[in-house]
């Protein structure tokens, strides 16, 4: 009778387990990784830079200060594709790819990012200002990036130049892959015009003929 009992027991908490096993939510899949690709096709020629320059981090609002991928219904929404992220918050994408393309421009003399301990003779400072798709005008949506930077000098601080660099570029469907294309290829676009700029706006006292 006991040995009866036992097995009725353990028979009831094995489906008390199933049942309470088959209640619990099913973990929701792993978010699709986007990132920006590195800068390749960069002009190298121009006047060469013998200053240090530093890249500081990049602000951004809150809308933007994150890893998901921002979209804008309307003129006041943003929202955001679901099951998609980039591998980075926003704003520290751009400005791996700023330091990528001042780099790869072969223009300066040193390129780091701020949070490096070494002296530098300018500083560029920036602040996101737009990376969404702008589904305003209809699908597909137009990918709309803008980045306004300063140029220091240090260390004193005095802003030398600012100026803000945008691009927009329409994806080719509607989808969140080629969403993903096309804002790469408008942060790109965006930021080839740096390193000329910055070579631009210095004294000739830091730059040299090529």
């Amino acid at each position: 009778m006991k040995a009866m009992r036992r097995a009725a027991i353990l028979v009831l908490a094995l489906a008390v387990a199933g049942c309470g096993g088959a209640l619990l939510p099913t973990p929701p899949a792993p978010p699709d990784l986007y990132r920006l690709s590195p800068a390749t096709d960069v002009p190298a020629s121009g006047t060469r830079v013998t200053a240090q320059l530093l890249v500081g981090e990049i602000a951004a609002s809150g809308a933007l200060d994150t890893t998901r991928i921002a979209l804008a219904p309307s003129l006041t929404r943003v929202e955001y594709y679901a099951n998609a992220e980039w591998t980075d918050r926003a704003p520290t994408l751009v400005q791996s790819l700023l330091l990528d393309t001042l780099r790869r421009s072969d223009r300066f003399a040193r390129v780091a990012q701020r949070s490096l301990a070494f002296h530098a003779d300018y500083l560029v400072l920036g602040t996101l200002r737009h990376f969404e798709a702008d589904y305003h005008a209809g699908t597909p949506p137009q990918i709309r990036v803008a980045i306004d930077l300063q140029l220091l000098r240090m260390p004193d601080g005095d802003i030398l130049a600012q100026r803000r660099f945008s691009a927009t570029v329409p994806a080719t469907q509607n989808t969140v892959s080629a969403a993903a294309e096309a804002f790469d290829a408008a942060t790109h676009r965006a930021l080839g015009d740096v390193p000329s700029w910055i070579a631009g706006a210095l004294p000739r006292s830091a730059t040299k003929q090529p």
